[in-house]
């Protein structure tokens, strides 16, 4: 009898072993498939437009994971740049819909609410998730020029795409 038992727990011990080396081979293969899927794609929400329609179509195309982050920051805010703390609801609001918007083009979209300064946020951010690309609307004021230069300069491995939406009429 107690050799039966013996024979019986070395088969578990195989199994639950071959069980974790299937699981780690799985979870490689998984890996490789999301990072042959697209980029990574960080989407900071500046602008209070990243909702439109034109955008979305912009950014949604040959995109693996996009991350949404948008950054509570009490300094920045000045001529409708970012968002205050006054905002959270209305940058709440934003992030679930541009998040909806995403998901209809069926594209894997993570939201992330920070506190703090924008720049150094999406830096952060940017190197700590290993993002590949960043898009952003184009905006006419100093905040966003200002933002745009420093991510051009501490982030150069990291495409930085800005986007014009065309004027509705």
């Amino acid at each position: 009898m107690k050799k039966g038992k013996t024979i019986s727990r070395q088969s578990k011990k195989n199994e639950k072993k071959s069980a974790e080396k299937k699981a780690v081979k799985k979870s490689t293969i998984d890996a490789e498939e999301e990072k042959s899927k697209g980029p990574k794609i960080l989407v900071p929400l500046l602008s209070k437009k990243e909702g439109e329609e034109e955008f979305i179509e912009t950014v949604a195309p040959g995109a693996g994971e996009i991350i949404l982050l948008l950054v509570i920051d009490t300094h920045a805010m000045a001529g409708g740049f970012g968002f205050a703390t006054g905002e959270i609801a209305l940058g709440n609001a934003l992030m679930q819909k541009v998040k909806i918007a995403f998901g209809k083009k069926r594209k894997t979209c993570n939201d992330i609410i920070e506190w703090g300064d924008t720049a150094n946020k999406i830096e952060h951010f940017a190197e700590l998730k290993q993002i590949e690309k960043i898009f952003v609307i184009k905006q006419n004021n100093d905040f966003f020029k200002k933002l745009l230069k420093d991510m051009k300069e501490k982030l150069p491995e990291i495409e930085i795409h800005e986007i014009e939406l065309s004027k509705a009429e």
